[in-house]
């Protein structure tokens, strides 16, 4: 059974009427604090996830943003994530069936970062949306690889306008 630290999704959000899923890591000690996974939550990767997506002209009534790993882990304060294991991803993916099977409007899934990539696999045999992968928004990311912000930016275009499948990460994260 997963961990209690789960925050919900955000109201602000299209979520269960959205048409992208925006599929991050885990939630960071901010969302905890907050109680919401959200583009308004006070940490660099929500800042940067918002600028991108308004960059790319995608509405919040479009979104829903959720984790692979929908809990906390870091560490036990709730002050420090930590990356995500195997483990953690394989225990996460069992719990998106029922979100997709939620979402009768949704036309794509972003993956977003090297954790939630490691979940395509699993989203191919359980759904037929599309599946795009862009760089996670954390500051250490954007700063370890100058593009990655513009990266970000084309493929939420590229969703956002139904082109062909784009995928990024390879460099940095």
């Amino acid at each position: 059974m997963a961990p209690e630290a789960v925050p919900g999704f955000d109201p602000s959000n299209g979520n269960e009427q959205a048409r992208f899923l925006l599929l991050l890591e885990a939630p960071g000690p901010k969302a905890i604090e907050t109680g919401l996974v959200s583009l308004d939550n006070p940490d660099p990767s929500a800042r940067n996830l918002k600028a991108q997506l308004a960059a790319a002209d995608i509405r919040r009534h479009d979104l829903a943003i959720w984790n692979v790993v929908p809990w906390f882990i870091g560490d036990f304060e709730k002050r420090k994530i930590r990356p995500a294991k195997c483990s953690d991803v394989r225990e996460g993916v069992r719990y998106l069936p029922p979100l997709l099977a939620a979402m009768p409007n949704l036309q794509g899934i972003v993956l977003i970062g090297a954790a939630a990539r490691s979940s395509h696999i699993f989203l191919s045999h359980t759904t037929s949306e599309r599946i795009l992968a862009c760089h996670h928004p954390s500051a250490r990311a954007m700063n370890a690889n100058p593009g990655a912000f513009e990266e970000n930016i084309a493929i939420f275009s590229n969703l956002s306008t139904g082109g062909l499948s784009v995928s990024a990460g390879t460099r940095g994260e």
